[in-house]
This record gives structure tokens, sequence and C-alpha cells, in this order.
């Protein structure tokens, strides 16, 4: 597998969210998606 980080790629930002989606995230990573949204960083669909 290749090392994505050797060659410079990342991957953006995910910044659409679905409601499911954030039902299956631990709650540090929950809490600093809801505050994103709140100051709409990102967006949520559903």
């Amino acid at each position: 597998m290749r090392n994505n980080k050797k060659n410079g790629f990342k991957l953006p930002e995910k910044t659409y969210w679905h409601l499911y989606s954030l039902q299956n995230l631990n709650p540090e990573k929950f809490i600093k998606v809801v505050d994103k949204v709140l100051k709409q960083k990102f967006v949520l669909i559903k």
C-alpha cells in the first residue's frame, strides 16, 4: 500500500456530514464536527 504522506498527497477535509455518519463517531470527534456545523463551516445533510 502506498504511503500518501511520502508523496505529499492529502485527502480534502470532509465538509458534508450525514446524520447517520455522526452516530458512528467517537464523542470527541462528534463534538468537533457539531461545533463546526454550528459555526457553518460544515454542512449537515439529511
